[in-house]
């Protein structure tokens, strides 16, 4: 009951401080588009007012939100190594959509044979979706079934196969490039779905394997870290979890196998599954022990592909289900949940995009041409000083954060050996992500037709 209390606690104190996170990201953009778009009478003093307000609250949040961690991390380390025994065991089927995964697909298998749950309630599902390269012999070698595509069909449509012939009480979905990262995530993520009556769907924490330690898999590192160490961990607590990953996904058999299909209208089929969960009355939820470990994306055009792919299913399926939005029926989730998705996830990113854009064409104008093209006519010593700390008291936190999310991935000292990184993914990356974010914005409003 105590632990239960100090995680509530500490999901309170989190959540304050990523609606201060976005606010004061919202402050940001805004000093670097809207008022430079609308202008303004703006003088030292409101300026140096602004940056003091600025800097005594970040110092209050950071205060507020490590404590939170603190309790949250005594809580975590307590509870990994912990054996909860199930009161029973479930029949379990993995089902695995594979093309072309020759590379991997041992790797995959040999994980699931290492873990702690009774090997006999485990069937293995591959579906070798029309390979070329002896997915599917390397597979048979461990006794696992097989389903053939003569031709590559889709992953859609190799998860659905795989469900419809799937005999286990839980399905379990993961990637063929995946792996489990320790001997315990199967049974926990099937305690989990068991932990209350009403949850229909579960996930865990996805990791970013470390191969070559390039600068774009430091950056899809510290990405993963936020939104699985912390994000999820923080929306599992509060009880709506708004996307379930494909790749590492865990349902009770009755509510995946009721659905006619698999939705194949969007491109984000995960984050459409925990929506039609949540209007079959649902619950998902998240456990932080069960660990899976993916491939990194080592191209940054198909890494920005494959985040235009994500951010425009993710409008897919807002517009499929608008109905939720602001819709008291479905209580806080329906209220919450898409405007949340809408404001974090688009509209600042948008606003972001807007200021990087903006502010180097008001720079040249007004310091280089002498042109004022709005009404803000800031001493150049005091734009630049306002820009830098407003950047930088959004930098240290997250710093702090990914400090944090290190440490509970019991690897502390990465957070000092990666702090350069860190600060790119900051100043490069994130502006990256939101340009993603404005681009799948603007070809879903146009109708552009997005494929894989």
């Amino acid at each position: 009951m105590r632990r239960k209390v100090l995680s509530y606690i500490s999901a309170f104190i989190i959540s304050a401080y990523v609606v201060y996170l976005e606010y004061s990201f919202l402050q940001w953009a805004s000093w670097r588009a809207v008022l430079i778009i609308f202008g303004g009478v703006v003088d030292r003093y409101s300026v140096y007012s602004f940056v003091r307000y600025l800097f005594y609250l970040t110092g209050a949040f950071i205060i507020l939100v490590y404590t939170a961690y603190f309790i949250f991390y005594l809580y975590y380390r307590s509870n990994e190594g912990r054996i909860k025994l199930p009161r029973f065991y479930p029949r379990v089927s993995i089902v695995v959509p594979a093309h072309n995964e020759a590379l991997n697909i041992e790797r995959l298998i040999e994980s699931i044979e290492y873990q702690d749950y009774p090997h006999d309630l485990v069937e293995v599902i591959i579906v070798d979706d029309g390979s070329e390269d002896g997915t599917g012999e390397i597979a048979s070698r461990y006794g696992v079934r097989i389903i053939r595509h003569e031709k590559n069909l889709g992953k859609a449509q190799s998860l659905e196969d795989g469900i419809k012939s799937a005999k286990g009480e839980v399905v379990i979905t993961m990637d063929a490039d995946s792996y489990f990262g320790n001997g315990y995530s199967l049974r926990r993520i099937v305690e989990n779905l068991y932990e209350r009556p009403m949850i229909g769907i579960s996930t865990g924490v996805i990791r970013i394997e470390r191969r070559f330690g390039s600068l774009i898999e430091k950056f899809q590192e510290i990405e993963f870290l936020h939104s699985f160490e912390i994000g999820r961990r923080i929306q599992g607590y509060l009880g709506w979890l708004l996307v379930v990953p494909g790749a590492f996904s865990a349902f009770k058999a009755y509510f995946i196998k009721s659905l006619p299909a698999l939705p194949k209208d969007t491109l984000a089929e995960d984050f459409d599954l925990t929506v039609i969960s949540f209007r079959a009355g649902l619950d998902s939820n998240f456990e932080p022990s069960a660990v899976v470990y993916t491939e990194p994306e080592e191209s940054w055009r198909r890494l920005y592909r494959q985040r235009i792919r994500w951010y425009y299913g993710g409008l897919q399926v807002m517009r499929k289900h608008h109905d939720l939005i602001l819709n008291p029926k479905y209580g806080e989730k329906g209220i919450f949940m898409f405007l949340h998705l809408i404001v974090l996830e688009y509209v600042l990113a948008v606003i972001q995009i807007i200021g990087i854009i903006l502010l180097p064409i008001i720079v040249l104008f007004r310091y280089f041409l002498g042109i004022s093209i709005t009404d803000i006519n800031l001493p150049p010593d005091v734009m630049v000083f306002l820009f830098l700390f407003v950047f930088f008291v959004q930098y240290i936190p997250g710093v702090f954060i990914s400090g944090t999310a290190r440490a509970i991935e019991r690897d502390p000292k990465d957070a000092l050996r990666n702090l350069p990184a860190i600060f790119l993914y900051y100043v490069f990356y994130n502006s990256l992500l939101s340009l993603a974010k404005l681009d799948a914005t603007l070809r879903f409003l146009r109708g552009v037709v997005q494929g894989w």
